[in-house]
């Protein structure tokens, strides 16, 4: 099956990838993960190679609307479930990327400041599986700080119980972001961990000298990364009894 002379969800033959085009590359991982099917056991329902399909849920490659209606076939559902909560997903675009500013009520709120799409991509199947998570994605410096120090960026965001930060993001750098936080009592006790592609033995002593709470590698070996990112969120909101729970 050739995609590119199908019609897309954008009723066109060709393009740039959008930010729906990413959603709807999770909804069908997530779709999959939930039915414990393997890419090869879906690969093979529809006809479609391995590779082609993990472009697909990498938002890599945009997909056809006849391939998410075989989906939705193989699958069970209304092809218009694909779709829900897609207008909160995409609720806001800082000109490059949308940005979750989800307020639901959960138990545990995470914000990640990640300036690669293709890493963001990748920390979202790690925290899939995490119960009663309400993540919100930034990409940059300034904007990581309008949401936790100026609440200028989604105001209703409750406090994060963690935050996880790329140290080489834009405008702001992730290291000066950290010691702005850990200078502001409102926000001093909220654990930052850095994740990071490479590890730079003066950077890494730098940012615990500034108060870092972690450190860990972006590894694209998928259940390494998803057991560190679990047990990470674990340990600051279930393990040790931190001063931002009794805020």
């Amino acid at each position: 099956m050739q995609d590119s002379g199908d019609i897309l969800l954008d009723g066109t033959k060709s393009g740039r990838l959008k930010p729906i085009d990413k959603f709807i590359g999770m909804q069908l991982r997530k779709e999959r993960k939930k039915r414990k099917m393997s890419l090869t056991d879906v690969s093979e329902n529809l006809g479609i190679s391995y590779q082609q399909l993990q472009k697909y849920e990498q938002a890599k490659s945009r997909v056809s609307v006849s391939t998410l209606y075989a989906l939705s076939e193989l699958y069970g559902l209304e092809i218009s479930n694909f779709f829900l909560s897609v207008g909160n997903e995409l609720s806001a675009y800082d000109g490059r990327y949308r940005i979750n500013c989800g307020t639901e009520m959960r138990d545990i709120n995470i914000l990640v400041a990640e300036p690669d799409p293709a890493d963001e991509a990748l920390i979202r199947c790690a925290m899939e599986d995490i119960d009663s998570l309400n993540v919100l994605f930034v990409h940059d410096g300034v904007q990581s700080l309008e949401v936790l120090k100026y609440k200028t960026l989604c105001p209703n965001f409750p406090k994060p119980n963690v935050v996880f930060m790329d140290p080489f993001i834009a405008k702001r750098d992730g290291l000066s972001v950290l010691k702005e936080l850990k200078r502001d009592e409102k926000t001093k006790e909220i654990p930052v961990v850095m994740l990071t592609n490479v590890i730079d033995s003066e950077l890494v002593e730098r940012a615990y000298k500034f108060g870092v709470s972690g450190y860990i590698l972006k590894t694209q070996n998928q259940d390494v990364f998803k057991e560190s990112i679990t047990d990470c969120i674990k340990y600051w909101t279930k393990t040790v009894i931190a001063p931002i729970a009794r805020v």
